[in-house]
This record gives structure tokens, C-alpha cells and sequence, in this order.
């Protein structure tokens, strides 16, 4: 019998036999008189039973649980990203503190603002400002009771800055340094929207419990 019909005719057996061991087909007297005279055959169809055990074994193995896995690593990596943008949101109010400690120095001195008694007094509220930043820098968690006076102060600072400017009683360059009031007010924001919330704590002292 020629080679390449010897191949045609062996892989049809082959593929019957396999079928047969699955249950989807039945080989006859023709595949088994073909086993007689093909050692290679032969071969293949012994080695079914084994294949079909590994091939069971594999099934029966459970598939990884990798739920749990990816979640904590989703989670982690997401803790991280927090805690790294809170840490530049720290420094960044820690630097609008600071800024407004060295605004603070020469209107308390009396070196700046027209009248000595109104700068020492500006000067006072911008040390107090200043002071507040820091300590919320310092103090994350401290943020959100920082934020409504600074909101307060920068607020006014900026309405009053825009009339004077209106008013031509100061110039663009002479307001610019409220603009450390206004990136340590929108930091402090972001600061506290990214710390955790405090929970709330019920008559009975259990967190989150009602009456």
C-alpha cells in the first residue's frame, strides 16, 4: 500500500478510534483488521485510555481563585494612589502656610500697608492663617475644621481685593499674594475629599448605630 494512502487510511482510523473512546462512534471489523498490520495504529489506540484519564484529571482541577487576588491588589494600588496625592496636597498647604507667614512678618513689623494699627491687624490674620495651614498640613485629619475659616478668609480677601482693584486703590501686583489664599483653601478642599470620613458614632457608642 502506498505511503500516502497508508497515512490517509491511518487517520481516519485513528480519528474513528478516538471518536469510539468518546462514545460518539463504533469502529468495525475493518479499523481492527487495520490495527493488525499498523504498529503506529496500534500505539495510538493503547495510549486512548491514558489520554482520556489526563484528560478527565484536567477537568476535575479547579481553576484558580484569582478573585481575591486582583481585588487586593486593585485595592492596594488604589490606597497608595490616595495616600501619595494627600501627601502632595500636604506639602502644597504646608507651602501656602508657610507663604503666608512671610506675608504676615513685615505687616505685623508695621513695614507694609498704610496705616500701622490696619496692617498689624491684616498681619494678624494672615499669621493666623498661615498657622492654620500648617497645622492642617501637619494634621491631615484636622483639614476639614481648618477649611471653613480659611474659605472665610480667603473669600474676603479676594471680594475685597477685586473692589479695590475696581476702585483703583491697588494695583494686580499688589493683590497677587492672596493667591496663596486661594491654593491653600482649594487644597485644603481636596485634601478633605480625599481622607477618609469620620464615622459616625450612635447613643450606645457603636459606630454607625441609630436610636
Amino acid at each position: 500500500m502506498p505511503t500516502a494512502r497508508r497515512t490517509g487510511v491511518c487517520d481516519q482510523v485513528r480519528e474513528l478510534f478516538s471518536a469510539s473512546a468518546d462514545g460518539e462512534a463504533s469502529t468495525g471489523a475493518r479499523e481492527h483488521d487495520h490495527l493488525r498490520d499498523c504498529g503506529g495504529c496500534r500505539t495510538f489506540v493503547a495510549a486512548l485510555p491514558r489520554l482520556e484519564r489526563q484528560v478527565q484529571g484536567a477537568r476535575g482541577v479547579p481553576a484558580p481563585q484569582l478573585t481575591a487576588d486582583v481585588l487586593v491588589a486593585i485595592t492596594a494600588e488604589a490606597t497608595a494612589e490616595r495616600e501619595r496625592r494627600v501627601l502632595e496636597l500636604r506639602w502644597l498647604i504646608g507651602l501656602a502656610g508657610v507663604a503666608q507667614l512671610l506675608l504676615a512678618i513685615p505687616l505685623i513689623a508695621g513695614l507694609m500697608g498704610p496705616v500701622a494699627h490696619v496692617g498689624r491687624d491684616l498681619g494678624a490674620l494672615e499669621l493666623a492663617l498661615g498657622i492654620g495651614l500648617l497645622f492642617a498640613a501637619w494634621q491631615p485629619e484636622r483639614a476639614a475644621g481648618v477649611l471653613p475659616i480659611a474659605a472665610v478668609v480667603a473669600t474676603a480677601a479676594v471680594v475685597t481685593g477685586a473692589l479695590d482693584l475696581a476702585a483703583g486703590r491697588a494695583t494686580l501686583l499688589q493683590e497677587l499674594p492672596h493667591l496663596t489664599e486661594i491654593v491653600g483653601v482649594l487644597a485644603l478642599w481636596a485634601l478633605t475629599r480625599r481622607l477618609p470620613r469620620p464615622r459616625l458614632v450612635g447613643a450606645h457608642g457603636a459606630a454607625g448605630s441609630t436610636v
